[in-house]
């Protein structure tokens, strides 16, 4: 293939790669604001209504990392391709389903194919782009996933206000039927990588450890967090997860090579995304009901008042992604966290009062943060793998980052049911009584924010060991796939 023709490719892949990105982060979005319209179509309460998120998270967050292992086995193209249609077909049953069982059953089936795209996408990216360039392309593919965000809650309201609920679904059938037909001219064809084989007691045991603590980490306030059922969760992890570790030492093909783990890069990479998305949430689950319980506005409002974070990191991830190119990425991850922590403290001064102009700045400053974030930790993660390894590096990258979305939302339910009681006792008889539960709520609120800032700091110290200095990765040349490596020989191909 000719330079020309080469430099067509990588774009093109970029297109695929980023509709594939944008519908997987649009489908967490716009369904929120949907809710309570598809809990009165279908007569059911708000512990019933939930299962519509839960499945469709639980689905995507315990299968990225088998997802990734299956592309570097059969191939990326082949399991992006089968993602796609899994999520346009699935999309079709959720916006004809006639009850919340059925509703939440397709869901399932749609995190199943959002996590299938998702968990392939960074690694066709790396595929395709040269080693200098993949800051850039990573910044650009973060484009992909803050149009999805910021285009979620208020188009999702719009289509909910305008036809029904189920067009925030059936909106995506015909962009997965672009995204197939796009993916099957451009994707590279690859073959079945000889004699490599899928794990699946690993993948069993991972789905089961997985499972377990997102229940745990979603459930504990809404059963308790000391709970006999909590307890069970816990320990039900603990327990698979060990299991899981001792088979993957066992076995020549792992699902999940743990000498990556010796990486720097790897795990330094994956605490810092589960830091920055852990506490970004908490403000992006909090906020909503700030504006609406707080402030009085409407669902279309609300959708308008949430996009200056994603829009800031539109706006920034390339930037970002580009200079992490020239100097590095601890630097911008480092930077990025802070720019998150900031955001979140700036956040402690909203109160009922705060004009339109002071929440959508402070918003912002938190979007610039994972703008230039996102691109920087993924050009670094995956550019410190063998290429083999891509695919599983891929997947447990999204895997940790969709568990800090879960973790963060867990977090900020819990700071604030703790908190809320405490300020409404101490506000009581300075207010008049029907203020105590507003501010109350709004000290919860700042609670909450106070908590995912000193966690930023964590993630920025992690950041600033990631790497020495600006290196060049393991897979610089993105060599074709080699035949699996031990765990000692990986780690020897660290970067110094």
């Amino acid at each position: 293939m000719s330079p020309d023709q080469n430099a067509r490719l990588k774009w093109r892949v970029l297109g695929v790669v980023g509709l594939g990105a944008f519908l997987s982060t649009l489908n967490i979005t716009i369904v929120n604001v949907a809710l309570p319209s598809i809990a009165e179509d279908l007569r059911v309460g708000i512990d019933d209504v939930q299962l519509v998120v839960l499945g469709y998270l639980l689905a995507l967050g315990t299968l990225l990392l088998a997802f990734g292992r299956l592309g570097d086995i059969v191939g990326y193209r082949r399991v992006y391709v089968w993602g796609l249609a899994v999520f346009g077909v699935a999309s079709l049953l959720c916006g004809l389903s006639e009850n919340v069982w059925a509703l939440s059953g397709f869901r399932v089936l749609q995190g199943v194919g959002s996590g299938m795209v998702q968990a392939i996408g960074p690694a066709l990216l790396v595929r395709v782009f040269p080693a200098e360039e993949r800051g850039k392309a990573q910044g650009l593919f973060a484009i992909s996933i803050a149009l999805g965000i910021t285009v979620g809650p208020t188009l999702g309201a719009f289509l909910t206000e305008w036809l029904s609920w189920s067009w925030v679904f059936l909106v995506n059938a015909p962009l997965c039927l672009l995204g197939i037909v796009w993916s099957l001219r451009v994707l590279p064809v690859e073959r079945r990588a000889e004699g490599r084989t899928f794990d699946p007691l690993g993948a069993f045991l991972l789905f089961g450890a997985t499972s377990t603590l997102l229940l745990a980490v979603l459930g504990g306030g809404r059963w308790g967090w000391t709970s006999p059922m909590e307890l069970v969760l816990v320990v039900a992890f603990l327990l698979l997860g060990a299991a899981f570790v001792a088979t993957e030492r066992r076995v020549s093909q792992p699902m999940l090579d743990l000498g990556l783990l010796r990486i720097r890069a790897v795990w330094a990479g994956n605490v810092s995304v589960l830091v920055a998305f852990a506490t970004l949430f908490t403000a992006t689950f909090l906020i909503p009901f700030y504006l609406q319980d707080v402030r009085g506005f409407s669902v279309i409002e609300t959708g308008l008042f949430l996009t200056p974070l994603p829009l800031a990191t539109l706006l920034v991830a390339p930037f970002g992604g580009t200079l992490s190119d020239r100097v590095g990425s601890r630097i911008l991850t480092a930077s990025g966290t802070a720019f998150i922590g900031g955001g979140l403290l700036l956040l402690t001064g909203i109160d009922a009062s705060s004009g339109a102009f002071g929440l959508v700045w402070r918003l912002a400053v938190a979007g610039v943060g994972l703008g230039l974030f996102i691109g920087a930790n993924q050009s670094l993660v995956l550019g410190a793998v063998p290429s083999d390894r891509l695919g599983m590096t891929s997947g447990m990258l999204a895997q940790v980052r969709n568990m800090g979305q879960a973790f963060g939302v867990a977090l900020a339910g819990a700071v604030v049911a703790a908190r809320l009681s405490f300020h409404t006792r101490e506000l009581a008889g300075t207010l008049p009584d029907g203020l105590v539960q507003r501010d109350a709520f709004v000290l919860a609120i700042h609670d909450a924010f106070y908590v995912g800032a000193i966690i930023c700091i964590l993630g920025i110290l992690v950041s600033l060991i990631s790497e020495r200095r600006k290196t060049t990765p393991v897979n610089a040349e993105a060599a074709p796939p080699v035949p699996a490596r031990k765990p000692k020989d990986i780690e020897r191909t660290q970067a110094p």
